[in-house]
């Protein structure tokens, strides 16, 4: 795993396989926005959180299905004060115990993975950048109706949870592209109703 350090405050784990990367953040990312209550803001054991997600016939896709990880820096410290940690986790708090004291945010990706490191970027300036934050609130606030009940749908039916819902729409809608949106998640959008978050966005990542 290699750290990268952006803006003196956004703290990427590159890791070098898939399970390396989930096994790291599974617990942490669950804690923060599981789609359930019975994660999400909970203290959960590694067992508890396999049992939540193997179907009945003992299934599990969770490790092959996430790419990309993002929390809150007071998110994961809230973490590290209430689980006991394994000690991929416990790596984790060592590297940002730099950042304990000061607003900070943890991304997380594989190595090689750059579509998915500029979604998780653009949800580490929304939590950080207050302004960037406004004007992307602002952007989904008058997306057409049907598109914004829409891409909500598909969001909850892909495993988001409703307290991080406007953050992912302009993420998605910021970085996905209008073909992945349109023929991978099937929304019934234009180019036009991109391009605000993608020009917002190209400004912000640039910085």
């Amino acid at each position: 795993m290699k750290v990268k350090i952006y803006n003196n405050n956004i703290v990427h784990l590159n890791f070098n396989s898939q399970k390396e990367l989930t096994f790291a953040l599974c617990r942490p990312q669950e804690y923060y926005e599981c789609n359930s209550t019975k994660l999400r803001g909970k203290v959960f054991t590694f067992e508890k959180f396999i049992d939540h997600y193997t179907d009945i016939d003992g299934f599990i896709t969770y490790f092959s299905y996430w790419s990309g990880f993002n929390l809150p820096g007071h998110v994961l410290e809230e973490f590290f004060d209430s689980f006991k940690l394994n000690d991929r986790e416990q790596k984790i708090r060592q590297i940002t115990l730099d950042f304990k004291n000061k607003p900070y945010y943890l991304i997380a990706t594989k190595k090689g993975d750059s579509e998915t490191l500029k979604h998780e970027l653009i949800h580490a300036h929304y939590y950080l950048n207050p302004v960037y934050k406004q004007e992307a609130n602002v952007l989904v606030k008058h997306m057409r109706p049907d598109l914004k009940k829409e891409i909500t749908s598909v969001l909850k039916s892909l495993g988001y949870s409703q307290n991080v819902m406007i953050d992912e729409i302009n993420a998605y809608m910021s970085t996905s592209g209008y073909k992945y949106l349109h023929e991978e998640l099937q929304l019934k959008i234009s180019k036009r109703d991109i391009k605000p978050f993608e020009n917002l966005a190209r400004i912000i990542l640039r910085d």
